[in-house]
């Protein structure tokens, strides 16, 4: 049957130039007996909302944690175009297709397909907060979960201590507050393993 490993590629990271994308397609590239499912960020697209609530605290919180959701659109449009290699999944339907399709292929999953404000697919216990302590940091859990992956690796540009927890992570701000809540609620199901990824690392070393 093969792993099912998600990614979390940060948006900020499709800023950092050709080498950096050229890292990044390294790290999501054709992994034997795996299916890559990757999620990206929003980066400056997102933090842009974040101004904008800040400038106007009285806008409803709900409604901008889901206009940031459609906002996600846009990034992984763009990184559909930077990595013709990895398949682009618009919508539920074609993400439960991928689940079991074929080994040694990377998929870029539109937030969307899995993440809505109608999903009924996303139990309670595995629901995010709609408000800013959610990235997608814990909404690559969340990924990770719906596609029965065995590992998540959230990758960071500075190196990482292996032996980081979630909740050190959490604390140092280096993941957002929300992943560490969803761990922590349902600690009885050890999967997915969380690693920390150098982006400019080999994983499978």
């Amino acid at each position: 049957m093969g792993e099912n490993i998600v990614v979390k590629l940060g948006g900020a990271s499709l800023f950092g130039g050709p080498s950096l994308l050229e890292s990044m397609r390294r790290l999501v590239g054709k992994k034997p007996d795996r299916r890559i499912f990757v999620l990206v960020g929003g980066g400056e697209t997102i933090e842009s909302m974040r101004t904008l609530h800040s400038m106007y605290p009285g806008l409803d919180m709900a409604a901008m944690h889901w206009r940031c959701i459609r906002l996600l659109d846009a990034t992984w449009e763009v990184a559909c175009e930077l990595f013709p290699e990895s398949q682009g999944l618009y919508d539920w339907c074609e993400l439960q297709q991928a689940i079991d399709g074929p080994l040694n292929t990377s998929y870029l999953v539109r937030t969307s397909a899995f993440y809505s404000p109608d999903a009924p697919h996303v139990p309670e216990a595995w629901q995010p907060a709609h408000d800013w302590k959610t990235t997608t940091d814990g909404l690559s859990w969340l990924l990770a979960k719906l596609v029965n992956a065995s590992e998540l690796w959230i990758t960071k540009r500075c190196p990482v201590p292996s032996e980081l927890s979630i909740q050190d992570a959490v604390t140092a701000g280096m993941v957002d507050s929300e992943l560490g809540r969803l761990v922590s609620l349902n600690g009885q199901d050890p999967l997915p393993k969380i690693h920390f990824v150098q982006l400019d690392a080999d994983p499978t070393d």
